[in-house]
């Protein structure tokens, strides 16, 4: 009587240790809660293949001065890489701005962008719009991709559960530099009539492709001789006063297509010299009457 009495102790004990952690091993197996996901994307049917800073037509963001604002949207080129639809595509991402959290698809559950890509179809579509000053750095992080298999699911019955979609995924694991490149001249801004100055072009965050610059002074082509790592001005074939002095670098892939540019303008004042300049000629003075 003694041991079945033992034994019951021990299997009402168990039990209730299982009433009570059972709840928590079921959530464990079926995984984290949606957009929590321990995602495991090895599949790569639809993927992005272009991300870009863009205007409301999803042309590439036109060259702009620094520190001047426009209007900027990032757009996503997506493709079906498989050989039958895919439904309710999900975009979970961050988007930063200056280091400053923007939007976060994570908070609102996920942004469905497609109810359905056909096999091997391509969709550009617009992320999100925002007012850019341009040399801002724009960046998106922990960007994932979802989808389902199944005819009839779109984006209004989407199944938002991580066991539907924890595999069924693409991700970028790294950090993704949406900033377009930005540049500056560099040079003397109050220069003597008398002189041949030179003025350089300092760019940042420039792509990997050879830059094609064009240098205008008052809204002209800079006809003066160009040193290779900038431009030479004699401003005695320009004259005293104000000028503006502009760059402009674009940069083409191998078919001629603008990838990214930008631009720049700097204020020049050239000051006439007096007659009277006292001038330094091989190292003695001579007094010009």
């Amino acid at each position: 009587m003694k041991s079945i009495l033992s034994n019951s102790k021990e299997t009402i004990c168990l039990s209730a240790i299982l009433c009570l952690f059972f709840p928590f091993i079921l959530s464990s197996a079926a995984g984290s809660d949606w957009p929590d996901c321990n995602f495991h994307c090895r599949a790569k049917d639809v993927t992005i293949t272009d991300l870009w800073l863009g205007d409301a037509q999803g042309n590439l963001l036109s060259a702009c001065a620094q520190n001047s604002s426009v209007d900027a949207y990032i757009w996503a080129r997506f493709k079906n890489n498989a050989n039958s639809p895919r439904y309710a595509v999900i975009l979970l991402c961050d988007i930063y701005v200056d280091g400053a959290l923007q939007e976060s698809h994570y908070d609102d559950g996920g942004l469905c962008v497609l109810d359905t890509i056909p096999a091997g179809s391509e969709n550009s579509l617009s992320l999100y719009g925002f007012s850019f000053s341009c040399g801002q750095e724009v960046r998106i992080e922990n960007l994932v991709i979802s989808w389902e298999t199944a005819n009839g699911i779109d984006c209004s019955n989407a199944n938002r559960r991580c066991s539907n979609r924890n595999t069924k995924c693409y991700r970028e694991t790294g950090s993704i530099d949406l900033t377009p490149p930005s540049c500056q001249i560099e040079g003397p801004s109050i220069p003597c009539e008398s002189i041949i100055a030179t003025y350089l072009p300092q760019i940042t965050r420039a792509p990997e492709l050879k830059p094609q610059l064009v240098w205008r002074i008052d809204g002209m082509d800079a006809e003066d001789e160009s040193a290779e790592e900038g431009l030479q001005v004699d401003w005695r074939d320009y004259g005293s006063g104000y000028h503006i002095l502009q760059l402009s670098i674009d940069w083409n892939d191998d078919h001629g297509r603008l990838v990214q540019s930008c631009t720049d303008s700097l204020r020049i004042l050239v000051v006439e010299v007096p007659s009277n300049v006292i001038e330094l000629t091989s190292g003695t003075e001579t007094l010009n009457d």
